[in-house]
């Protein structure tokens, strides 16, 4: 959910504004009616990043894409399975 707040308020509250959002909130920062700020969470802002990271990037958007195509499919293995088939006997 979007709040709008003037410039003038989010500088007096700039403290205890972490208080006010939850994940998936943002907060408009305005100057004159005019947007000039978005404020989130850290953590909303790393998710993004990293969403706009594998997306920018072919290779990882590829095997993302593979990924979800796989679980549709219902060709999921289990952590125990993977890691014996992956365990190197000598």
């Amino acid at each position: 959910m979007i709040k709008y707040m003037p410039i003038s308020e989010a500088r007096k509250k700039i403290t205890s504004l972490d208080k006010e959002i939850s994940y998936d909130d943002t907060i408009s920062i305005t100057n004159h009616g005019k947007e000039v700020y978005a404020l989130l969470r850290w953590d909303t802002y790393e998710s993004i990043a990293e969403t706009l990271d594998i997306l920018s990037d072919e290779a990882l958007y590829d095997d993302l894409k593979k990924g979800i195509q796989q679980f549709e499919r219902g060709e999921l293995v289990d952590f125990d399975t993977l890691k014996q088939s992956l365990d190197v006997h000598d």
